[in-house]
């Protein structure tokens, strides 16, 4: 009995002090300790009120309840482990996924509220506010995190998405520099600031982030994907070539970076190259690569005078995607082939290309025209030439 009145003085002690530092951080959160403190000290008065003697099952739960469950909220505060901070966000997340956003904001700003000085609230709200196009709102909160937990470099990287989507391409560009000084070997940071300096048309910025990258990286395919990109949008064919064959190395189903390959071996002329790139590209599950290669395919068969093969193919590309019917009728390649196409009805063709995939395909595409005019424009002037010494 007297051990169970020592437990009595010990566990309301911890009571009292759960409840008064409650009202001092006027923080509702303590509920989750004090309601166990309270069931246990009531099976405790129950024990001695009654003069009952609890086995060790009973003892076990008492000291579970009243002792270390408080303790241990205490002793993870005190590590600035805020336990109450992620019941708010596990709450905010179960609304989330119940589609009740604004229970969900509800939870993260009481966070913010409860826990003002703690970077995960702040980073938190950000997400919510990014996800629900509140940009202005998730900068704000995303600066606050970073102002919290400098070192904390994902949130660098979210804030520069932030920006990127608001416009502010100046302040996105600010922010990854700045953290891909502390951190050069961020691959994520030094992805975005690349793609951010692309985007703007700095290609030659862009190169030399992703090339510094590359140090750090040297293994990662994407880099020396992007850097075909950008290459080819400097009009650098040649180093653009080099670095979409090592992407494609590297990853093999990196059929993209074959499409732009074929492209750029259509470009200088080499057929039978460019037609070994097409060829793997039909053998993805992406169906605008497929039709795409389906339809370059068609072009070097028309150029070699393969006429059956040409048709062929270029009935299978309008099969997997209508629309490049109109792209055919365009183009004077196909003008001899144009009353043996079929007709097919628009539908949705399913694909992974990004939008920057296909400006580079579009891109190396118009490339392509207007070499061949420069060449044909050449071809009649060197004609005309001729005519008039003739004369």
């Amino acid at each position: 009995m007297a051990s169970l009145i020592i437990f009595s003085v010990i566990s309301l002690s911890i009571f009292i002090f759960t409840f008064l530092r409650m009202l001092k951080d006027n923080n509702s959160n303590y509920l989750f300790a004090l309601i166990p403190e309270f069931i246990g000290i009531i099976i405790d008065f129950i024990c001695i009120f009654f003069s009952i003697s609890p086995n060790a099952v009973v003892l076990v739960i008492m000291y579970i309840l009243s002792v270390l469950i408080p303790i241990l909220l205490l002793i993870l505060e005190r590590k600035n482990i805020k336990l109450f901070e992620i019941l708010n966000i596990v709450k905010a997340n179960y609304y989330n996924k119940k589609g009740n956003k604004e229970l969900a904001k509800k939870y993260l700003s009481k966070n913010v509220k409860d826990f003002p000085n703690n970077y995960l609230g702040h980073e938190k709200l950000g997400e919510w506010y990014e996800k629900n196009n509140e940009l202005e709102k998730a900068e704000n909160e995303y600066l606050k995190a970073i102002e919290l937990k400098p070192v904390k470099y994902e949130n660098y990287y979210k804030l520069a998405t932030v920006y990127n989507r608001d416009k502010k391409i100046e302040n996105a560009i600010s922010i990854l520099r700045e953290v891909l000084k502390r951190k050069p070997d961020y691959l994520d940071a030094s992805i975005c600031l690349g793609g951010t300096l692309y985007n703007a048309e700095m290609y030659k910025e862009a190169i030399n982030v992703f090339q510094n990258a590359l140090k750090y990286n040297p293994g990662e395919y994407k880099l020396y994907y992007y850097m075909g990109m950008t290459y080819t949008r400097l009009n650098d064919f040649q180093n653009a070539k080099d670095y979409y064959k090592k992407a494609a190395t590297i990853n093999s189903v990196l059929n993209v970076a074959k499409l732009n390959l074929g492209q750029i071996a259509l470009i200088f002329k080499d057929y039978e190259e460019a037609e070994k790139y097409f060829m793997e590209c039909i053998e993805n599950d992406d169906e605008e690569l497929q039709a795409d290669a389906y339809y370059y395919l068609a072009k070097i068969k028309l150029i070699n005078n393969e006429i059956s093969l040409a048709i062929q193919y270029a009935n299978i590309a309008i099969e997997i995607e209508p629309k490049l019917l109109g792209r055919m009728e365009k183009d004077t390649y196909f003008s001899s082939i144009l009353g043996k196409l079929k007709f097919v009805e628009d539908k949705d063709v399913k694909t992974k290309l990004s939008d920057a995939d296909r400006q580079i395909i579009n891109h190396l595409d118009n490339t392509y025209g207007v070499v061949q005019t420069l060449i044909s424009d050449n071809v009649l002037t060197q004609k005309e030439k001729t005519e008039k010494e003739r004369e």
